[in-house]
């Protein structure tokens, strides 16, 4: 099971790269949170558009919308205030139900990866789409100037992406 925040979906789909995090994980169930959905929708209805691409992979069924359970309810609520409600319902499920974790936030990854949670951050999945050999390092190099461009985000070490 992998569990998608916010900041990587909104990432992906701005630069036209969704359908990539499937191929990355194909054995995988994709999933969001209520929080993460919510999150979504909101960023939609403020104008930004391009996340039509991720609410239409939940219309679908390629991501599904997941409700907490009550131990997942009561886990959320031991986790750091510092976490927004993406992330902290996201982090629970990924304790709870020993999922993959997709996120770009600092913090939320710190924490799982001093936690035993399975984590990927954006450099982290823009390595293995091309370590899977699901893209070219070109490609994969592509996808970070679009990033860079459309998400005023800087890659430091670049280089490192492509470190075997």
């Amino acid at each position: 099971m992998i569990v998608c925040d916010t900041n990587i979906l909104s990432t992906f789909a701005r630069v036209g790269a969704l359908k990539l995090l499937f191929k990355t994980f194909l054995t995988h169930e994709f999933i969001i949170p209520g929080a993460v959905y919510e999150e979504i929708l909101e960023a939609k209805r403020s104008g930004l558009a391009f996340l039509h691409s991720g609410l239409a992979l939940v219309d679908s069924g390629q991501i599904h919308l997941l409700s907490l359970t009550p131990e997942e309810e009561r886990l959320k609520s031991t986790l750091p205030d510092s976490f927004g409600p993406g992330e902290a319902e996201s982090i629970a499920i990924c304790i709870r139900r020993k999922a993959i974790f997709l996120t770009n936030d600092k913090r939320a990854r710190n924490y799982c990866q001093k936690n035993g949670i399975e984590v990927y951050d954006l450099i982290l999945l823009l390595r293995a789409l091309w370590r899977k050999k699901v893209v070219s390092q070109q490609k994969v190099q592509k996808i970070m100037s679009d990033i860079e461009r459309l998400e005023n985000m800087v890659f430091k070490n670049k280089q490192d992406i492509f470190q075997k």
